[in-house]
């Protein structure tokens, strides 16, 4: 009989948990995903706590997903917490609760084990060279790089410049202000400067996987517009979007609002509220480590963590 396997990503942006059949190759195949969209990067980034009224929201939310272990009884489980819940406060509390709701232990990720994780997805999800590859990905509390081959992570590094977090921090307007963009850009410039410093991304940008919600959108955007059918634009594994792709699409998104971000073919509904800010992260992150371009994952975290945890059995 087929092993089953579940991941619950409890996000700064959304709460995931995705299902998945695993094969006898190690392969897996999604049977279920549910999500719940939460904002808890959007709290801690205002005071640095989740307020009562989040928290309560993130245990009803987690409530109603657990209900879909019910329908898929999973044999492994791994529950994982990120940015905002391990920046927050009140975090370990939160995630004490949520122990209780989920029945599973949560292990809160720190910000170098969060990136390995989503390297792991990434490299397992699209094709890449045999030698050192850097990765990626935008998250709604944080963002990650690491840089690894098929064999080890050698790098790894997550530092607090996620899309929902930043909008919260910096109270950006809608459309962002001229102001908001430079002060984005100003705060992935401080947050990456240690990481060029330490030379760990040199030589390895011609080629970067980039996993995440921002990317994921960022590549529908493009092939929407350049199909003009976006009914075709779901799938985008293995899209490559260049920098100057990345840069053009950020700076077009600032100019607009949400609902003309929403009336864009292609635009997930539930990303355009932070879309702009992402996109904004994306091409500044872009600017400083001197990335020619991306390559999309649709893997990241939840299939790296799934995938670590049966390697070791």
């Amino acid at each position: 009989m087929p092993l089953t396997a579940a991941v619950w990503d409890l996000g700064s942006s959304s709460f995931h948990v995705l299902v998945c059949q695993v094969g006898a190759d190690g392969s897996l195949r999604p049977v279920s995903r549910r999500r719940s969209l939460l904002n808890l990067g959007a709290a801690v980034g205002v005071d640095g706590t989740i307020p009562p009224d989040r928290v309560r929201a993130a245990l009803s939310a987690a409530r109603r997903l657990r209900r879909q272990l019910d329908e898929h009884p999973a044999d492994v489980t791994v529950a994982l917490a990120t940015a905002a819940l391990r920046d927050a406060v009140n975090g370990a509390e939160v995630v004490a609760r949520l122990q209780r709701v989920i029945g599973s232990p949560v292990r809160i990720l720190d910000g170098p084990e969060e990136a390995r994780l989503c390297f792991v997805g990434q490299r397992a999800g699209v094709w890449s060279p045999a030698g050192p590859v850097l990765g990626l990905d935008v998250g709604g509390g944080s963002l990650e790089l690491a840089v690894g081959d098929a064999r080890a992570v050698t790098f790894a590094v997550s530092v607090p410049v996620g899309a929902t977090r930043l909008r919260a921090e910096l109270a950006v307007g809608d459309p962002l202000r001229p102001g908001d963009v430079v002060s984005v850009r100003s705060r992935v410039a401080e947050a990456l400067a240690p990481v060029r410093a330490a030379g760990a991304v040199g030589g390895l940008t011609d080629r970067v996987l980039a996993s995440g919600g921002t990317v994921r959108a960022l590549a529908r955007l493009a092939t929407a517009r350049a199909r003009r059918r976006p009914e075709l634009s779901s799938e985008v594994n293995q899209v490559e979007l260049p920098s100057g792709q990345v840069r053009e699409l950020a700076e077009r998104l600032a100019g607009l609002t949400l609902a003309q971000r929403l009336a864009l073919p292609g635009m997930p509904g539930r990303r355009a509220p932070v879309v702009a800010v992402g996109a904004a992260i994306l091409a500044a992150a872009a600017a400083e480590l001197g990335v020619d371009r991306f390559v999309v994952s649709e893997w990241g975290l939840r299939e790296g963590a799934l995938l670590d945890a049966l390697a070791r059995g």
